[in-house]
């Protein structure tokens, strides 16, 4: 088990189980509701469950979290699945985090990634060719 720690704060456990439920029901969501209303539906679960202290937790650990899960499921959890996680974890805690979707014509190909204090989270190469078609704004208020 690995084991984050943080300075004067308590150790974050990178468990897959949470990620694994979060993946989950980004899979099935975006499959039967469809992209817009999952993300509504993230948001608003989100806004319910915020943590109370946001910003203890580092982004790129909160990502490592959300998406920790994938090695335990049997099914196959694409570029979608994995932004709507991350971004969703990123927000909860309090680092606003923007879900984008891109094209690009040569190859045809789509792309989901996350931005969230000038990172990016879902990486693919080539990431500078899509072209954005879908953008949702973050719903965290700043916690730095």
């Amino acid at each position: 088990m690995i084991v984050a720690f943080q300075a004067n704060r308590q150790p974050v456990r990178q468990g897959g189980f949470m990620g694994m439920i979060l993946l989950s029901m980004s899979h099935i969501c975006a499959r039967w509701a469809g992209i817009d209303r999952t993300v509504r539906w993230l948001s608003w679960l989100g806004q319910r469950t915020r943590k109370r202290q946001p910003g203890l937790i580092t982004a790129p650990i909160l990502a490592e979290k959300a998406l920790s899960g994938m090695a335990y499921l049997p099914m196959r959890i694409e570029c979608l699945e994995q932004s709507l996680a991350v971004w969703y974890q990123l927000n909860r805690y309090g680092h606003p985090a923007e879900l984008k979707i891109g094209m690009r014509i040569t190859p045809l190909s789509g792309h989901a990634w996350v931005v969230c204090e000038d990172q990016t989270y879902v990486q693919t190469p080539g990431l500078e060719d899509f072209t954005v078609v879908a953008n949702y704004p973050p719903w965290a208020q700043s916690s730095v």
